[in-house]
């Protein structure tokens, strides 16, 4: 039998404080301004949103103990807020708002309410967020300290006396291609090979000198960084270069560091350890300098997709405008990448270093997952034929400014003509 809306129905009451229900009725729907125009129509309605909850209900106390109710019932409307049991709606928390009491002769014994409660939501207080940028930016400087720390204490116990410098020059001249390539202010200091030799060999607390002052102090303000980079690699900043530049120029810089890992050694253990700690020194201050640039890269707010196309006309005269947010394919493969480089670094590290490059791995995956966590994915699309890159960026994407990125990351050789294979784009 199926059950009746009077069996469903709840003893009404306000904190444990019961009463009866006449009537109750709250708002619902939407909320709005209508706008009405001379010599039209048509009004216009603008939407503010959905109706506040009130409830309203009209009450009576009744009963040879009406005046007792009455007070329990005033008592605990006086206390603000608590649990609200509704015939209809069933169990709430809610505060207290206007409420009037009717009482008279002619209805001896019975007390009237009109209530009006609000519902009682706890507060939305801000959630705390780490702040990954700051904390890869320590780690990265305690790297740094950490390194020239290690390379003037290996140094300190070569004999310098027994270290040949063509034997040197051997050993570090893969360390020498990476300064050339990434640590270009160096080359100020040390304009060919061998005056680095020379350095290392004479005075080696000069090399670590200068590589921390390359380095230097990076706290991530905006002129710090801006200088870091200007005088470490002449980059333009993220503002302009955006998440596809820097991921690219961070992506060629793991693979310089990477190649540090297979340095040739030489004959001789003094130079051979003399030319090991000036290896590792300089694949440290490349890992120092990545860690800097990642710790740039600013957490995207989430992507917002297109609710309409613009044709192909209008966007011949004003392009689509879309935020910059980077490809989570990207970022992954870079925090992968970096992974492994300190990995293959940590194993040939002391106690101390090996603590720092941990640090530094871990700051770098939690900070890379931060920024791939509002990217947006690659996705596979396939042409129906043989068509220009123009057509497919507009057909398949609705953007035909997208037709570089098309032609970039799949590496079309002529833009007029993408055959009808697979091709990745990231989504929109």
């Amino acid at each position: 039998m199926a059950t009746s809306w009077r069996d469903r129905l709840l003893p009404a009451s306000f904190r444990g404080v019961p009463f009866w229900v006449d009537q109750a009725k709250n708002p619902v729907g939407q909320k709005g301004q209508l706008h009405e125009y001379p010599q039209r129509d048509r009004p216009f309605f603008e939407g503010l949103g959905q109706q506040s909850k009130i409830y309203d209900l009209t009450a009576f106390i009744v009963g040879a103990d009406c005046l007792e109710k009455r007070d329990a019932l005033l008592k605990a409307l006086e206390e603000g807020s608590g649990e609200l049991v509704h015939p209809w709606q069933g169990r709430m928390q809610v505060k207290v708002g206007e409420c009037e009491m009717t009482q008279t002769r002619k209805d001896g014994g019975l007390v009237t309410f009109s209530l009006k409660f609000y519902p009682d939501e706890p507060l939305q207080f801000p959630k705390a967020v780490v702040d990954t940028q700051k904390q890869l930016q320590v780690a990265s400087d305690k790297l740094l300290d950490s390194s020239v720390a290690r390379f003037d204490g290996a140094m300190s116990q070569i004999n310098r006396a027994r270290i040949g410098l063509e034997n040197l020059r051997k050993g570090i001249t893969s360390a020498y291609q990476a300064i050339e390539h990434e640590l270009q202010p160096l080359i100020n200091t040390y304009a060919n090979i061998y005056a680095l030799v020379r350095t290392v060999k004479e005075f080696p607390q000069q090399v670590s000198a200068a590589v921390k002052s390359v380095l230097g102090e990076f706290n991530g303000l905006v002129g710090e960084v801006k200088s870091v980079v200007g005088e470490v690699r002449g980059l333009k900043d993220f503002a302009v270069q955006g998440y596809h530049g820097m991921l690219a120029d961070l992506s060629k810089q793991v693979e310089d560091a990477k190649s540090l890992d297979a340095s040739k050694l030489t004959i001789g253990k003094d130079s051979a350890a003399a030319s090991q700690a000036t290896v590792n020194l300089i694949q440290d201050a490349l890992l120092v300098q990545i860690s800097q640039f990642v710790s740039m890269i600013p957490v995207a707010t989430p992507a917002v997709k297109l609710t309409t196309t613009p044709s192909l006309a209008q966007q011949a005269q004003q392009p689509v405008q879309r935020a910059d947010v980077p490809v989570v394919d990207d970022v992954l493969a870079l925090r992968d990448s970096l992974n492994d480089v300190i990995w293959q670094a940590a194993l040939k590290a002391d106690a101390v270093q090996y603590q720092a490059l941990s640090t530094v791995r871990q700051a770098l995956t939690q900070h890379l997952n931060a920024v791939a966590s509002n990217g947006v994915p690659l996705v596979d699309l396939t042409p129906q034929s043989t068509q220009p890159a123009l057509v497919v960026s507009y057909q398949k994407l609705g953007d035909a400014t997208r037709v570089g990125e098309v032609v970039q990351r799949n590496r079309i050789s002529h833009p007029g003509f993408i055959p009808p294979v697979p091709l990745q784009v990231s989504k929109e």
